[in-house]
């Protein structure tokens, strides 16, 4: 089966100042779910790749971010989206890894048996492209999150090519597309 890997903040769900700590705390981006239910059916798995820092800083437990993972799983499932997989890392000091370094994206192309040339990896922020790039995944930047900032700071010139989406629907709208 094809793989598509994503950021899970400011790509599936509303990106919080104070972060997401608790199921209550997940809002799905309009279209998200929808979009991913989109590569359900078309015979794609789905995996999140996310850094959520808030476990070592002692801000939230595992337990706790299961219980959101858990909760996101089920509303996306309510919508006719399947995930996979979702891979964390919970670290504050860089890691292998932690975002912008590719271990999570490499876990998850070995676990699926994913080519990451074909695999792409839709990000808001240019940690998310390095990951990409560093995993030898196509680069996808959505202008939801943070992505209309990282386009504003500026894109690495390393990371290029990168395909810019306004969100998650449109990116996946065009890579389902492109596969026809």
């Amino acid at each position: 089966m094809p793989l598509f890997l994503l950021d899970r903040d400011g790509v599936v769900v509303v990106n919080r100042k104070d972060n997401i700590k608790t199921p209550a705390g997940l809002t799905l981006i309009p279209g998200a779910a929808e979009a991913l239910a989109r590569l359900t059916a078309a015979g794609f798995d789905v995996a999140i790749c996310t850094n959520q820092p808030e476990v070592a800083r002692g801000a939230m437990s595992h337990a706790d971010l299961d219980a959101v993972h858990d909760a996101l799983t089920r509303l996306l499932a309510a919508k006719g989206a399947r995930i996979a997989s979702i891979l964390c890392c919970t670290c504050t000091r860089k890691t292998p890894r932690m975002k912008p370094a590719a271990g999570m994206l490499r876990d998850a192309l070995a676990r699926f048996g994913a080519n990451p040339a074909e695999t792409p990896f839709v990000g808001d922020q240019v940690d998310d492209l390095k990951a990409a790039f560093h995993a030898g995944c196509r680069r996808v930047l959505v202008r939801t999150g943070l992505g209309r900032k990282a386009l504003e700071d500026g894109l690495p010139d390393y990371v290029q090519p990168v395909a810019i989406y306004d969100d998650l629907a449109a990116a996946v709208d065009a890579h389902l597309a492109a596969r026809r």
